[in-house]
């Protein structure tokens, strides 16, 4: 995941700004929601096209991305990367998305470099009148390299959205019922850089932006956040795009994972790949399960991944993509913001959480007084059932400062 500076940090680099830092943590925290709200107007529900993903194989594909062979994804080992992941492409019987290419090289600063490349594989869609639209999954497969000798694996970041991505593509490939819509399997090279990749792909897209239905996009899905939402993903969009709550709610029922709505606006900055396709108002859905202790450090390696959740959240993203790729209707971009209600609960929740870890995070007495009192804000909103913008905003922001203040 892209920390939100112009370069590649983290333990190895520079500090982040104070502000991304507290939006990063809010973030993270806001997973401990309780379920996805109904909504009224869904859209049809058509029965999913896609095969189940399989926990082997998604393990033996973040292992495969992790291992020291790939040397953190970056220079050589991102070189190794991109041919692997062309492979898998190639076996799944995928065709070519770049004009008969698996590649779309990103050139360098001086004519004729190239400083990356981004990848994609497709399926055409089955009907001749949603066939020229388009689902996009996708995930970044660039790392933090090796720096100094030591190797920055990248098992969550992002070897596990990777690893979605493919079983996703395997589902499709492999589904009884093929899709109605086009649907594109996209790995973006340079992410950790500044969102390089995703913002040479939306200036040279492979197909026209206005047809692209739905973009999905995964970053960090192997972990829990601070170690306390261990069944939670959040997912952020949806407030651009209200109907798709629904195949969320969806395609989550039943399974071993929770999904947590957020509007965008709680990230300062835009910190991964879905941020080029929202300034382009595409509609869109970043999952993730936020930052962990091993975020851009050694310590991000394959063996700390929870394999179970991973498989739980590649099936969820594999249904809303089924979903998109053969409704009727999809939903359209809503320029107006429709932030879900459920974020008072959100930060009810994870008030009511840190406070049950207040010895293990050692609060000091300002920040469980603030705490308190932003939890009782949050209570009242929900005992009511509206929240005003007013109330968002202060909700937000008090909840920041208190994040501040636990750091």
């Amino acid at each position: 995941m892209h920390d939100g500076s112009t370069g590649a940090r983290g333990r190895a680099g520079r500090p982040r700004r104070m502000l991304t830092a507290l939006a990063i943590r809010l973030a993270g925290a806001s997973l401990c929601l309780l379920a996805i709200p109904a909504t009224s107007g869904a859209l049809d529900l058509p029965a999913p096209t896609a095969a189940a993903p399989d926990q082997a194989r998604l393990e033996a594909i973040v292992r495969k991305l992790a291992s020291p062979e790939m040397e953190g994804r970056r220079g050589a080992g991102a070189e190794r990367t991109a041919a692997y992941l062309v492979d898998q492409f190639k076996d799944l019987k995928l065709e070519p998305l770049f004009d008969g290419r698996f590649t779309q090289p990103i050139p360098g600063k001086t004519p004729g470099a190239i400083q990356g490349t981004n990848l994609g594989a497709m399926i055409r869609g089955s009907d001749p009148r949603l066939r020229d639209e388009w689902v996009i999954v996708s995930a970044h497969y660039d790392h933090l390299g090796v720096r100094r000798g030591v190797l920055y694996p990248g098992a969550d970041d992002n070897a596990s959205g990777v690893a979605m991505m493919l079983e996703v593509a395997r589902g499709f490939a492999t589904g009884a019922t093929p899709p109605r819509r086009s649907v594109a399997f996209v790995s973006f090279d340079l992410e950790e850089i500044g969102l390089f990749g995703s913002r040479y792909f939306v200036a040279h897209p492979p197909m026209p932006l206005d047809r692209v239905s739905l973009f999905i996009t995964a970053d960090m899905i192997g972990r829990a956040m601070m170690g306390v939402c261990k069944d939670q993903v959040f997912v952020l969009g949806t407030e651009h795009a209200p109907g798709l709550r629904a195949w969320l709610d969806e395609s989550a029922r039943g399974r071993p994972v929770r999904v947590g709505l957020l509007g965008s606006d709680v990230l300062v900055l835009n910190r991964s790949d879905y941020g080029p396709f929202r300034t382009r108002q595409v509609p869109y859905l970043f999952f993730s399960t936020g930052e962990n202790p091993c975020y851009h450090s050694p310590e991000d390696r394959a063996e700390t991944i929870d394999y179970p959740k991973l498989t739980a959240i590649s099936a969820v993203i594999g249904g809303v993509a089924a979903s998109a790729s053969g409704a009727e209707e999809t939903p359209r971009w809503s320029p107006t913001p429709d932030n879900p209600f459920d974020e008072a609960r959100t930060v009810r929740d994870v008030l009511r959480t840190l406070l049950d870890h207040e010895q293990a995070l050692k609060l000091n007495g300002a920040a469980t007084f603030l705490m308190r009192k932003a939890l009782g804000d949050a209570e009242g909103i929900l005992g009511r059932g509206a929240m005003t913008p007013a109330e968002r905003s202060d909700l937000i922001q008090v909840t920041r400062l208190i994040l501040a203040m636990i750091q």
